[in-house]
């Protein structure tokens, strides 16, 4: 069987390695891939992770059996959508499960619905109303562009001035293009991070290993947050017992809500978990392998 999977970065070279180990696998494409996957597949650089209509027309041109979507941009866009239409089958899931990541206003507003532990939030469409508000506040506080940032648009603010200045730089300066015409105000919380992948169908699930990353660019946890600074895995603060309040607690009302909410979430799920004095709770979720988690974490 030949397979093909969509994005070009350290992630998928990861998900690429594991792939090969099944005997089946014949040809892996990697669309568009990079310099380090070459070593494992046929890179394809000239079709972007979000060129959706050269993705499908690829893997049917192609007769792939099989195509993975890594990349949160392509799962947003509805990439798997259009793979399944076009009659390849597909690991992740379609364009209303991936809201999950895509808004946090949607995930926010599933978990309060849903009694899903979170920090407390409110949302604002427009700065004067976020300004206003932040004069109430207390700090530090977090602030989330609404959409997809590359793993930037979300920012700790110690102060009025410095949270201004995100609201600012979100809203009006748009620095994070319409990502930020909405965004999340809400309550800074405590304690050790943990980061779960975990597989699901929608009902099932099977969490991987934990893992921890450090996001913050500075030593000491200073400066602003990034993409991913490097891994550990597993997580020394993520026991057993933890792991059991997660999953009757976060993992399957999650899983629950979403279908509820009729957007069952396939493929693999991220959560990310602060480990709280009050018990864990849930700081984002991911609607794809995380990375740089994966490239620890498969291994």
């Amino acid at each position: 069987m030949d397979l093909l999977v969509v994005g070009g970065g350290g992630r998928e070279h990861a998900i690429i390695k594991k792939l090969k180990e099944n005997p089946v696998v014949e040809t892996i494409y990697a669309l568009p891939g990079n310099g380090g996957i070459a070593a494992d597949a046929v890179c394809v650089p000239q079709i972007s992770a979000t060129d959706i209509g050269a993705i499908v027309d690829f893997a049917v041109s192609h007769a792939v059996g099989f195509a993975v979507v890594a990349p949160d941009d392509p799962l947003a866009l509805g990439c798997v959508d259009a793979l399944h239409a076009a009659g390849i089958p597909c690991f992740g899931p379609d364009a209303r499960a991936a809201r999950i990541e895509s808004s946090k206003v949607f995930a926010k507003d599933l978990m309060k619905k849903y009694h899903i532990p979170t920090a407390r939030y409110e949302v604002f469409d427009t700065s004067a109303a976020a300004l206003a508000y932040l004069k109430t506040a207390s700090f530090p506080i977090v602030i989330k562009a609404d959409g997809l940032a590359l793993g930037k648009g979300v920012l700790i603010s110690r102060s009025y001035e410095e949270a201004e200045d995100a609201v600012r730089t979100m809203m009006e300066d748009r620095a994070f293009g319409d990502s930020g015409s909405r965004v999340v105000i809400e309550e800074f919380l405590t304690g050790p991070e943990v980061s779960v992948l975990a597989f699901t169908d929608g009902t099932a699930i099977a969490p991987m290993v934990s893992s921890m990353d450090h996001k913050r660019a500075g030593d000491g946890d200073t400066g602003p947050n990034t993409g991913g600074m490097g891994t550990v895995a597993p997580n020394p603060c993520y026991t057993e017992d933890i792991a059991r309040v997660c999953m009757d607690t976060i993992f399957l009302p999650t899983l629950a809500a979403m279908r509820a909410e009729s957007c069952p979430f396939k493929g693999c799920l991220y959560f990310g978990l602060m480990l709280t004095p009050d018990g864990p709770k849930v700081i984002e979720y991911n609607c794809r392998f995380g990375d740089p988690e994966t490239q620890v974490v498969l291994p």
